[in-house]
Formats: C-alpha cells, structure tokens, sequence
C-alpha cells in the first residue's frame, strides 16, 4: 500500500489527522487516519465568540449535487468495457478556509476530446459517525488507488489522470486535516464514485491565488522589502545544496516578508526580488526546515528540464527517468509540479542542528 512515497491508514476513530514527512526524492509520505466529517445537510459557516459557537449564514457556492457532478458515475457506471473508461472528473479546490464546507470547480471527460468546465461549486458535509463509517472503504481504496495509463506526476485537468489521485503535497494547515477528509468523503458521496473503475477521479490541485483564511493559508505574497545582500547569499546556497549553515537566521527573515511561516510545509512562497540558482533566475521557492529532512525548492517558470539538467550539471539516475547528484550538503534533483520545472535539495538533519 506505500507506493510513489505514499503510506495510507484509514481507521474508524472519531478524530483523526495527516502527517507529511518529506521524501529524498522531493515527495511528501503522508500518514492518514479518518476522522468523522460527514451529514450529507449543509451547515452555515461558523464564527466563534469568547463564550461560545455562533452558527452564523454565508452565501456559498452552488452545491456539487445541483450540478452536473452529482451522482455523475452513478448515472454512468463503468462495466469493465473501454466504453465506460469515461466520464472522468478532475477538481481543483478554490478555498479550503472553511471547516465545513470547501469551494471547487471541476473538468468533466465526457470523452478524450470532448470535455465540459463545471463553475464554482461547494462541498459540505457535517458530523455523523455512521457517515464515516459507511464510507470508510471508499476512502480507502480511492486514496490508495494508482492510474495504470496516467502522466506521472503532472498534475492537469485532463483527460489523461496523474498517477496519484490526490497530491502528495497539501498546502493545508493541522486544523484543516479532518475539514480534508470530510471534503473527499463528501465529494465521493455526491458524486457516486465506486471502485474498480480505472482512474475516473482526481485533485488537480490547490488554486492558490484563491481567497483563503488567514490561520491555515498558503502564503500569498505580499510586497517584499529589496533583499539583504547575506540572506540572498544564504538562499541561494541552500536552494543550490552546496551549503547550509547553521544558522539560518538572515535567510528566514527575507522569507517572511514574502509570506512564509515556518510551519507551513512544503508550501511555495514568491519573493519579491528573484534570486539565482545556477544561473537561473527564481521567483518562487518553498523552504521546509521541520523533522529530519529539510527541503529547498526551486520553482523555474519557463525553463525545460534539459536546460535545468545542463545547468546543475544533473546526472541521469539508474531508473532512465529523473535526474539528480550528491551534494555535500544533500541531494539535489530535477521533477515538475504542474507545468512548472523544480529543482529541490533535500539534506537530512537527522542527529544534527539546523
């Protein structure tokens, strides 16, 4: 069940949570145990004041079932032929602030060619033991399962699926962890997924320009003061795995005025004056210093993989697919997330300080 960095525990407990470890190879092991999201009614959104909870209205988006999602492969079930390999569904989350209800759109396959835009539609769920319960194998198995015909980890909207239906990496805080699993166990329920089918359903992603709450968000970057000459020195070394120095002080300082926080994960931030890595120019990184691996990631809008394997001077690994080398401060390798090149240096910290 651990496969492409992936571990899965699905339990029946009433509380549950995600833990990410990141991976040598620039990928997030995810450790998951199902809480209890889950009435199909849809609840208002909640503020809290000092003494207690106020339920409080808010307009949402149109629900997934008043769309054409709903109960979509229940009215097209696949019956093992390549006929029924379609319709295929790929959803991009808009705005997770919310504990109850997360916002959406989708892509729908009807064919290879002929696909339909769903606009932006909410899925909400509740609090309901026999809810989690009853669609705990789903979960389980939709989690687990891996494309057979897919695109690797490029993650698009179609047709063809990635290879993991759900990103490896999240850009969701520990309090978002259960609103996590009531939005995918809500999403299978409403839109009558089952398995067996190949790959018919996915996440494309997070969309992260999208208005999310200030406690659990993505950084979204904010007007950077000109960066200090040690701290740009200090980044760049790190993004291009020939040092790290103890002390990491200056360079975390020119991070947060571009809107990162320490425990934010493997978030991407954008800096507000580009810095160099290999002669490339770089706008958006994503630093994560917590556990025993740190990551130090690149993001090179433009640049192809061959252009970026030429300037690191990246080997071809023994698999004939990813390139990468040994640093003597870590491992440094090339990958894609999304349509975007990534060059990340991953260095274990594990019996030493960082």
């Amino acid at each position: 069940m651990a496969q492409a960095g992936w571990f899965l525990a699905v339990t029946l407990a009433l509380a549950g949570c995600v833990t990410t470890q990141p991976q040598v190879d620039g990928s997030t092991k995810v450790r998951f145990s199902l809480g209890a999201p889950a009435k199909t009614e849809l609840p208002l959104a909640s503020t809290s004041t000092q003494n207690s909870p106020v339920r409080t209205t808010e307009t949402i988006a149109t629900t997934i079932r008043s769309t054409e999602l709903g109960g979509i492969f229940s009215k097209h079930p696949y019956n093992g032929t390549p006929k029924t390999y379609f319709p295929r569904v790929a959803v991009t989350v808009k705005d997770w602030s919310r504990s109850d209800c997360w916002t959406a759109t989708a892509t729908i396959w009807w064919s290879k060619s002929k696909s339909e835009a769903v606009p932006a539609f909410s899925v909400c769920w509740g609090q309901s033991v026999g809810y989690a319960v009853n669609n705990a194998a789903n979960l389980h198995l939709f989690m687990q399962q891996m494309a057979v015909e897919h695109s690797g980890n490029v993650r698009t909207s179609g047709p063809k699926p990635p290879m993991l239906a759900i990103p490896d990496r999240q850009p969701i805080g520990e309090r978002q962890q259960l609103a996590f699993q009531g939005f995918i166990q809500q999403l299978l329920l409403d839109t009558g997924w089952q398995p067996g089918a190949p790959t018919n359903l996915w996440l494309v992603g997070y969309d992260a320009k999208a208005t999310v709450g200030a406690t659990d968000s993505v950084a979204i970057p904010s007007t950077a003061k000109p960066l200090d000459a040690k701290a740009k020195t200090q980044l760049e070394q790190a993004l291009a795995c020939t040092a790290i120095g103890q002390r990491f002080d200056l360079a975390k300082t020119l991070l947060k005025q571009a809107g990162w926080r320490p425990d934010q994960g493997i978030t991407p931030v954008t800096l507000g004056d580009p810095v160099k890595v290999y002669g490339l120019s770089v706008h958006k990184v994503a630093i994560s210093r917590d556990g025993g691996e740190q990551i130090y990631r690149s993001y090179l809008t433009g640049v192809s993989i061959q252009q970026l394997v030429k300037s690191a001077s990246l080997k071809l690994g023994k698999d004939s697919k990813t390139y990468g080398r040994l640093t003597k401060a870590g491992v440094l390798s090339a990958g894609m997330e999304g349509s975007e090149t990534t060059l990340t240096c991953t260095v274990s910290t594990e019996g030493t300080e960082g």
